[in-house]
């Protein structure tokens, strides 16, 4: 898949912010229907550590990345449960490996992930939104910030397969 330019980003960020609570339940709706699979991971992504506001929020995120990448020039694949779980494994793997990096070797491995990613603008967006102060009655707590980013870079993988 071709890489999503950040006005794409930015259009569908903005779109989706802008829609009137009715219009959520309608396109959650249509995920459901075109995306089950990502839609139900999405839902059951951190169940045992995440808390509402962190659901939600990984939530949203989520179908907003679908829509962004639905923007693309080229259809988004079905994806199969093997490739979620194939997509998940990889993505544990990455994990592990920078659990046991020193701070700098953290950071050196981390950029160098985002710089030779298909998806930069799109990564992009899904730090920045994480790294967003939340309003002040949602508890987002930074710790869980890497578990949900986790979640959201498999769902752009597996729809950039």
């Amino acid at each position: 898949m071709d890489s999503i330019s950040s006005d794409t980003v930015e259009k569908t960020w903005k779109k989706i912010g802008g829609m009137s609570p009715q219009e959520v339940p309608k396109l959650i709706n249509r995920m459901s229907k075109q995306r089950p699979l990502i839609l139900a991971y999405l839902m059951a992504a951190g169940d045992d550590i995440l808390n509402q506001d962190e659901r939600e929020l990984l939530l949203y995120l989520g179908v907003v990345v679908w829509q962004i990448m639905s923007q693309g020039a080229t259809p988004l694949p079905e994806i199969t449960e093997k490739t979620l779980d194939e997509v998940e494994e990889s993505n544990m793997k990455v994990l592990k490996y920078l659990e046991g990096e020193s701070e700098t070797a953290f950071i050196e491995t981390v950029e160098g992930i985002i710089d030779n990613y298909n998806q930069p603008e799109v990564l992009r967006y899904v730090v920045e939104a994480l790294m967003e102060e939340p309003e002040e009655e949602c508890l987002i707590r930074d710790e869980n910030k890497g578990i949900m980013m986790f979640y959201l870079k498999t769902v752009i993988d597996c729809f950039d397969k």
